[in-house]
C-alpha cells in the first residue's frame, strides 16, 4: 500500500496540529483525534510523519493552484489525475486516494498560505524539500500547457510564505524545464537547475552538483521526506541536475 492508501486506511498512528492535523482529521473521518506527535514536542519527526506531511501540503497545495482562476475545471482534474500516473506512476486506487485529499482541500477555506507556513515550520532545515513543492507546483501548474497568472501569482506567493526568493522560483523554473527533457538548456538556465550563478567559481559549482547528487539518492529521499510515490519525480531530477552539470562542464571547460 502507498502513502496515498495508508492515508485512509487508517495507518496513521500521530496527529500534526495546524491545517494538515486538520486534514489528517477529515480524511479519516475524525478517528486521529486531537493528539500530537511526540516527535512534535522533542522537536524532531519520524521519516513517515515528513511524508505524511509532505504529501498532504503538497496535494492540498496543487488543489489551490489549480482554483487560483476562481474555479477547478473537468479538464484540470483530468490534468491532475495524468500528472499522478505520468509523474507518480500511481495506479487507479492511489490516484483515486489522492484526488480525494485534492477535493477535500480544493473545497475547505484554509488559505494555500496556511499550508505554506506549516511546511516552512516543518521542513525549516530543509531547504531543497521546498524547492521541491515549488518545482512540483509548476508541473501541475502547467500540466494544461500554459501557467496562468493567477497560478504563476499564488506559486509566487506561497515561496515567499516558505521563505524562498524570486531568484529561488527561477530555479524552480529551470529545473521543471529541464524534468520536461527541454533539449535546449542554456547555459544560465543549467547554473540555476545547480542552484548556482554563473558568476560561481568552479570550485562552487562542482560542490553544488555533488551536494545535489547525495540529496537526491533514494535512501536520503526516505528519510528527509519524500514519500516513494514522489520517486519517480526525483529520478527526473537527477536526470536534469547531471544533465545541466554536463552543459556547466562543457561552458567552463572542467
Amino acid at each position: 500500500m502507498g502513502l496515498f492508501g495508508s492515508l485512509f486506511g487508517g495507518a496513521i498512528g500521530f496527529a500534526f496540529g495546524g491545517p494538515i492535523g486538520a486534514m489528517l482529521g477529515a480524511m479519516m473521518g475524525g478517528r486521529v483525534g486531537n493528539a500530537t506527535s511526540n516527535a512534535q514536542h522533542s522537536g524532531g519527526y519520524s521519516s513517515h510523519d515528513l511524508q505524511t506531511a509532505f504529501t498532504i501540503a503538497l496535494v492540498s497545495l496543487a488543489a489551490k493552484v489549480a482554483k487560483a482562476d476562481g474555479r477547478v475545471c473537468e479538464n484540470e482534474i483530468r490534468m491532475f489525475d495524468d500528472f499522478l500516473k505520468t509523474n507518480m506512476r500511481l495506479p487507479k486506487d492511489e490516484r483515486e486516494n489522492a484526488a480525494r485529499v485534492f477535493n477535500l482541500a480544493r473545497d475547505n477555506n484554509v488559505p494555500a498560505t496556511e499550508y505554506a507556513k506549516q511546511l516552512h515550520q516543518i521542513f525549516r532545515g530543509d531547504r531543497n524539500r521546498l524547492l521541491d513543492v515549488i518545482t512540483i507546483l509548476f508541473m501541475i501548474a502547467l500540466s494544461d500547457g500554459k501557467l496562468h497568472p493567477q497560478e504563476e501569482s499564488l506559486i509566487n506567493q506561497i515561496a515567499r510564505v516558505m521563505g524562498l526568493n524570486a531568484h529561488d522560483v527561477e530555479n524552480c523554473k529551470a529545473t521543471f524545464n529541464a524534468t520536461r527533457g527541454n533539449p535546449q538548456t542554456s547555459v544560465a538556465d543549467a547554473h540555476k537547475v545547480l542552484g548556482v550563478s554563473e558568476a560561481s567559481s568552479n570550485t562552487e559549482v562542482k560542490s553544488a552538483h555533488r551536494k545535489l547528487v547525495r540529496e537526491y539518492h533514494p535512501d536520503a529521499l526516505a528519510s528527509k521526506g519524500l514519500p516513494d510515490d514522489f520517486l519517480e519525480y526525483a529520478q527526473k531530477k537527477m536526470v536534469a541536475i547531471n544533465d545541466a552539470w554536463d552543459v556547466v562542464k562543457d561552458a567552463r571547460n572542467i
